[in-house]
């Protein structure tokens, strides 16, 4: 079964803020996989391994410019 999750589950699920998940979605690093209703962003699997992912290269020291390129690679 698949699981989908909002930003503020994100946050919990990976020990981070609501603003910083946030933050990540306004630089393109995440997308959505959906909406609910007209506003609630809707997140699975994939979103947070991504945004763990970006946690681990911001904890290497990298810029945005440079996970952007990183993940653009990945993809």
């Amino acid at each position: 079964m698949r699981r989908f999750y909002s930003i503020k589950d994100l946050a919990v699920e990976s020990g981070v803020s609501y603003h910083m998940v946030y933050y990540y979605i306004r630089k393109n690093l995440m997308r959505e996989v959906g909406t609910i209703g007209e506003d609630q962003r809707v997140f699975d699997g994939s979103s947070l391994e991504r945004l763990k992912k970006i946690l681990a290269l911001r904890e290497e020291g990298k810029g945005i410019s440079e996970i952007e390129k990183i993940l653009a690679e990945e993809e």
